[in-house]
């Protein structure tokens, strides 16, 4: 099985640059980051968060691109790219915010374009969609909007593959806080495959079926996994939400669901969305209940 990680995330990124209280942008290198990340024993994917470019001056320029596509030969890594999510709504209402998401897009597509990434991550739906998926209203009126909101998505996802001309099936359409029998007709009417997140599912976000169940189900388009625990609790009338934890601190049951993967011999990326630390727990778990799935 091949693990990867994502070392560009917001708490890593902030630690580097974050000292005493005070922002220093220029301690902060994405091709240190990608070399410390692939240090990790079995580590052999990096996955490059698109966000940063917005984020952090400078730092995801296509001179640093380029150097990026050097070190795959020297690290003996690959790459797949998450493409731009915050602030972004590819299913809002106002068509000047949508226009902008889809040029958001495109133009990290092109960006990253050198990379040759397995896999481009895209939230076909955003913030705003999640916000409205869980509006106490009744059930048939919520999903109404919702359906409202993926037909938005759908032109989104229409003008992202004609102008960044980018091949369907290189767009994993990840499973987010929205309900995903709506996001799988987006992924078969134009033919993307999808990004297991197992975490957003293990917390309920986009439905409540087992993650041995959702991956059967949708199997013949999983190109790749986000691999993350989560739980889902119902307390004095609260729901209490979590994910991107280490594996064994919520409700997956890591050697099933694993050993499912095995048996399936997946070969895609399977990246890990937590900290450096968190990964090496996750992995020293797997390395326990699940060494078949060590290579």
């Amino acid at each position: 099985m091949r693990f990867g990680i994502v070392p560009l995330e917001f708490k890593p990124a902030a630690e580097r640059i974050i000292v005493d209280g005070v922002p220093d942008f220029s301690r902060f290198n994405i091709i240190d980051a990608v070399r410390d990340a692939a240090k990790m024993q079995h580590i052999q994917v990096i996955e490059v968060t698109m966000d940063v470019e917005h984020v952090i001056p400078n730092a995801l320029t296509p001179e640093v691109i380029s150097q990026l596509v050097d070190l795959k030969d020297e690290l003996g890594i690959s790459y797949t790219a998450h493409l731009p999510l915050w602030s972004l709504e590819l299913a809002s209402f106002n068509e000047f915010v949508r226009q902008a998401s889809v040029e958001s897009i495109v133009s990290s597509i092109r960006l990253a374009e050198p990379l040759e990434p397995e896999a481009y991550v895209l939230h076909a739906t955003g913030a705003l969609a999640a916000e409205f998926s869980r509006l106490d209203m009744p059930v048939n009126m919520v999903m109404l909007i919702c359906n409202l909101m993926s037909a938005i998505a759908a032109r989104s996802l229409e003008d992202i593959i004609t102008r960044s001309e980018i091949n369907p099936r290189l767009l994993a359409v990840e499973n987010v806080e929205f309900p995903f029998s709506l996001t799988r007709e987006l992924v078969d009417e134009y033919d993307t495959s999808i990004c297991f997140d197992t975490g957003h599912l293990l917390t309920r976000y986009s439905g409540d079926e087992s993650v041995v169940e959702f991956y059967r189900r949708h199997r013949d388009r999983i190109v790749e996994l986000h691999l993350h625990d989560g739980s889902y609790a119902e307390r004095d009338g609260a729901v209490i939400h979590r994910d991107h934890i280490a594996l064994g601190e919520g409700e997956m049951p890591v050697r099933e669901f694993l050993m499912e993967l095995v048996r399936d011999s997946f070969n895609g990326p399977v990246v890990f969305e937590l900290t450096a630390t968190q990964a090496k727990q996750s992995l020293d778990l797997i390395e326990t209940q699940v060494p078949e799935a060590i290579n």
